[in-house]
């Protein structure tokens, strides 16, 4: 397993975040080019020192670090509870959770306890921020992450995200009773 370093993003981390993304959207859009595909590198790393720079108080960034080299990282958002918990369907809702938007790991480094490394810091901080849950979402047919989260972190499966595309055509037909309107 490799040796990862854990710690909070920093400034001057954007350039190792925006490779390792590019390198996911590598081994993502291999998987589906339909659904996936490769950043554009064109102002990449500034994007992501803007984003290091504009975090504010709930969000969470983290990179690894092996040998001094950015091979992953963390974002995630802390979601406080609903307004009016006790009207809510979904119980998640009547706690503050962490969400993990992101979780990255470069290729070389997959499978070697990187990503392992972040979540557990995720979760700690999740709970050092009394949060009562970490979810996340992750593509159904990645043959690694879905075994990395139930097997190896512990998560379950909750809900299933639906999509479908759309073929253009022509506009929907005015609703009856509604008026046309000719320019």
């Amino acid at each position: 397993m490799t040796q990862a370093q854990v710690r909070p993003a920093a400034a001057g981390d954007g350039r190792g975040c925006a490779e390792v993304w590019i390198d996911t959207g590598h081994y993502y859009s291999t998987l589906d080019p339909r659904i996936f595909q490769i950043p554009s590198s064109d102002g990449l790393a500034d994007a992501f020192e803007r984003d290091l720079a504009d975090a504010v108080p709930g969000q969470l960034y983290l990179v690894a670090e092996v040998d001094g080299a950015v091979v992953g990282f963390l974002v995630a958002v802390l979601q406080e509870p609903a307004p009016h918990p006790e009207r809510q369907l979904l119980r998640d809702l009547s706690h503050r959770r962490l969400f993990v938007q992101i979780l990255a790991v470069a290729g070389p480094h997959r499978r070697a306890g990187v990503g392992t490394a972040l979540m557990t810091g995720a979760e700690e901080w999740a709970r050092d921020h009394d949060a009562a849950m970490v979810s996340l979402d992750t593509y159904l047919h990645s043959p690694t992450s879905v075994p990395f989260y139930e097997n190896r972190m512990g998560y379950t499966r909750r809900a299933i995200v639906f999509r479908k595309e759309l073929e253009p055509g022509p506009p929907p037909a005015p609703s009856a009773g509604a008026e046309a309107v000719v320019t």
